[in-house]
């Protein structure tokens, strides 16, 4: 057997002596749903251009992720989208990044954000793109001409088309506090007819505020019910660094989401699809969080996530680096963070999630995906609590194929390796199942630990068991 710094593997001639009972019990027999994958998307930000960057895209090819938003559209520089003094569009930069994104296997999600030059109501604001556009209708018209020809002439079938960004802190949107947010509102009553007009099967969604404010939505509800403009689905955002007077833990995401669909409940008689279209632990802190923490928060999210089931998509920001060193998934030289690697795991989980139990673990949170023949778990442990100290715990994985050989991979993201760059192997063993086909590892977590586990069989006949026959 080999020993890994915080977990041992063990054969099966040991388990004779080990503990009858597991804090953390996989089932490889029981299904739990599907994986979402969407989970796992990514947010580029406004001006960001991330695609159009080879290092990055390199990165991003191997990601694949399943969701990706595309922000600020109506005002982005990068994509060079329109000329005001020749009044046309220029589609080659937009088209480009789509194909690439769907390619991959991603979902795009579209942000209209940003008034452009033509239409700015303020040229002499910091931002000019922030403020109010001087014809809401022209707005209306220019958004519902890229869906135009992203769905009908180029046919992407792009379903998911997000209204602004972050408009109640005043900044992305100047005339916020003016008059109840009504002119807010009524562009979105401009663009949400015009998008319908030219395509009806689009679906509008929006506005991508702080999910700590579900006031702002509750009043866009009830503006929006009079109009009849519904929203097709609802997007928000929330970083730990918001998080106040609130507890900082990733189950605020599952709180804040289930909160919002509840207003939206009472408002509209039914529940919406949800995407947090911006996620991440720091927002605009820097060196607030070590690496370790980062990676923590980002693996116990996902589990969050995933255990909630009725958040549809979500997108990490920010691809490429920003203010923070470990927030992002790539460096200033598109070289992969502890971010990259924590989504990547995400990512390439089997699509068959499988029954999990665990015993009160402070801030463990599981997410198991496979079948008798291979299995992946996403472990992360997020306690923030001062004086939080490390723990020991067993992990089982019942109902595997009986005295077979696996292949063991782990990985870990720790203090002692996740402030690292690029892309780190795992360490690579074997272990063996035991007469009844269990596994079982003893697990050291640190306060923020991440840990991704893979085992898989190195045989390939797995004989007839209740899993490979459904």
């Amino acid at each position: 057997m080999m020993k890994h710094k915080g977990i041992l593997a063990l054969s099966s001639l040991a388990f004779a002596t080990l503990l009858p009972a597991a804090s953390i019990q996989i089932d490889a027999n029981r299904s739990a749903g599907k994986i979402n994958h969407a989970l796992g998307g990514v947010s580029q930000g406004g001006n960001a251009g991330s695609y159009f960057k080879p290092e990055l895209a390199a990165g991003l090819e191997k990601l694949s992720p399943k969701l990706v938003r595309i922000e600020m559209i109506t005002s982005s520089l990068p994509h060079k989208l329109y000329d005001p003094a020749t009044g046309k569009f220029n589609w080659e930069m937009l088209d480009r990044e789509i194909e690439t994104i769907q390619k991959g296997g991603g979902e795009v999600i579209i942000n209209f954000f940003g008034t452009p030059e033509h239409l700015a109501s303020n040229p002499k604001a910091p931002v000019p793109a922030f403020t109010p556009p001087t014809d809401p209708k022209a707005y209306a018209d220019f958004c519902a001409e890229i869906v135009r020809h992203v769905n009908l002439e180029k046919k992407y079938n792009v379903k998911l088309w997000e209204f602004w960004n972050e408009p109640s802190g005043n900044y992305f949107w100047t005339d916020w506090h003016n008059n109840n947010h009504r002119s807010f509102f009524e562009l979105w009553n401009e663009v949400y007819r015009a998008v319908k007009k030219v395509d009806p099967s689009s679906l509008m969604g929006g506005f991508a505020d702080n999910s700590q404010y579900p006031e702002h939505y509750e009043a866009w509800f009830d503006f929006v019910k009079k109009s009849r403009t519904e929203p097709d689905f609802l997007t928000i955002h929330y970083y730990g660094d918001w998080a106040g007077d609130n507890p900082t833990e990733p189950a605020n995401y599952t709180r804040f989401s289930d909160r919002l669909l509840e207003i939206c409940r009472k408002k509209f008689g039914k529940t919406l699809p949800l995407y947090y279209t911006e996620w991440n632990l720091p927002a605009e802190s820097v060196n607030r969080f070590p690496a370790e923490q980062v990676a923590a928060w980002i693996g116990a999210s996902l589990n969050e996530m995933q255990k909630n089931d009725r958040i549809d998509g979500a997108a990490f920001f920010r691809i490429e680096h920003y203010r923070d060193p470990y927030s992002s998934l790539f460096d200033q030289n598109g070289t992969p963070r502890t971010a990259f690697r924590v989504l990547h795991f995400f990512d390439t989980l089997p699509e068959r999630a499988l029954t999990v139990r665990t015993d009160e673990l402070p801030g463990v949170t599981v997410t198991a995906a496979g079948s008798p023949e291979e299995v992946a778990l996403l472990i992360a442990r997020y306690d923030a609590t001062r004086g939080a100290t490390s723990l020991n715990t067993d992990m089982v994985i019942r109902h595997l194929a009986p005295n077979r050989t696996y292949q063991l991979e782990i990985s870990r993201e720790n203090a002692d390796n996740a402030a690292k760059t690029g892309e780190i192997p795992p360490q690579k063993s074997t272990v063996s199942s035991s007469a009844s086909g269990t596994i079982q590892l003893p697990l050291e977590l640190a306060p923020f630990d991440t840990v991704m586990i893979r085992i898989q069989s190195e045989d390939g006949n797995g004989g007839d068991t209740a899993a490979t026959r459904n």
